[in-house]
């Protein structure tokens, strides 16, 4: 008896342990990879009627990463795609003016050029995706529908 408790109790901790490191590494990750998350604001210009009392709609709403100290933004082309001004919210909440600079709907990637960049943005460390395998963890940093930085994990489920 005492055996097997000491057996079930040791794998609970092997277990624990590696599941508070993975867990620990996984915040780490989010803190570091979070200041290059943004909001990416896609107003639709619409001209003014008598029921209107304005004259921008902001209907384009998605999130993006900075990719460059200069402002270059990755999004998603159906975010900015047939949008008017687009303006850039960084993690301190500032919103500055973007333009596109190159769009593929097909691939439903667009790349923006923001007109500055925050001092406190930081621009991702891109790496090789292809380096990714089927069972790998993953995790997805974004900014959904305008709400602050969410994280979501999951495995790589897709083969090459």
């Amino acid at each position: 008896m005492f055996k097997s408790s000491t057996a079930v109790l040791v794998l609970f901790i092997i277990v624990g342990t590696s599941v508070l490191t993975n867990a620990q590494q996984l915040r780490d990750s989010f803190r570091r990879v979070k200041p290059s998350v943004v909001i990416v604001h896609a107003e639709e210009a619409r001209r003014a009627g008598p029921n209107r009392t304005g004259d921008v709609d902001d209907s384009g709403l998605g999130s993006g990463v900075l990719i460059s100290s200069d402002g270059k933004i990755l999004t998603a082309a159906h975010v900015i795609e047939g949008k008017g001004r687009l303006l850039i919210e960084f993690a301190n909440e500032e919103r500055i003016p973007a333009r596109v600079i190159a769009s593929s709907a097909s691939a439903d990637v667009a790349l923006i050029q923001c007109d500055r960049v925050p001092g406190s943005a930081i621009a991702a460390k891109l790496a090789d995706s292809d380096l990714v395998e089927t069972g790998d963890d993953i995790f997805i940093v974004k900014a959904p529908y305008g709400l602050s930085n969410t994280l979501t994990v999951g495995i790589e489920l897709s083969t090459k």
